[in-house]
């Protein structure tokens, strides 16, 4: 597998396209690092934490709970940053079988039967795309654009397509 290493990446979705199979990564879009976050929110927490014992200081002791506060929001929002921007999905599609390998709380992988699996797009509120395998329904790209969205459907019936006749 060919490795990309942009420092920031702007697309969210890459396509590999081997002899035998083809390989799809989706991640959300991440323009700054874990890092980078850390050091902005970290900065914000400085600031506020600055505020707070400058105004307990000149007599304004009520300031510095609020401050508190404040700093645990803004752990709690890096938290929940960082987990967002860690998740991803690989599809990899073949002749025979479907390898869906995810992160989102965990780690998992799966691999299905190709022809007895389908991908479902549904346009109720706002358009979804699913795997579908017996009783396993699978989101792909929840976090991708419409235009991604699209871009996700026509390589995968494209695909499809072309595992199915060749």
């Amino acid at each position: 597998m060919d490795k990309v290493t942009d420092q920031y990446c702007i697309s969210m979705i890459k396509f590999y396209d081997r002899k035998d199979y083809s390989l799809v990564n989706i991640k959300p879009n991440n323009s700054s690092t874990i890092n980078e976050n850390i050091i902005f929110f970290g900065f914000l927490g400085l600031l506020c934490l600055t505020f707070g014992i400058g105004f307990f200081f000149i007599g304004a002791t009520l300031i510095l709970p609020f401050a508190g506060i404040e700093i645990i929001a803004l752990i709690i929002v890096l938290r929940l940053n960082r987990s967002w921007s860690s998740q991803w999905q690989k599809i990899k599609i073949d002749k025979l079988y479907v390898e869906i390998e995810e992160q989102k709380r965990k780690k998992t992988k799966n691999k299905f039967d190709r022809f007895l699996s389908k991908f479902i797009v549904e346009s109720k509120n706002g358009r979804k795309i699913y795997f579908v395998n017996n009783n396993t329904k699978i989101e792909l790209g929840s976090f991708l654009t419409e235009e991604e969205k699209d871009k996700l459907i026509n390589f995968l019936e494209r695909k499809v397509q072309q595992f199915n006749f060749s």
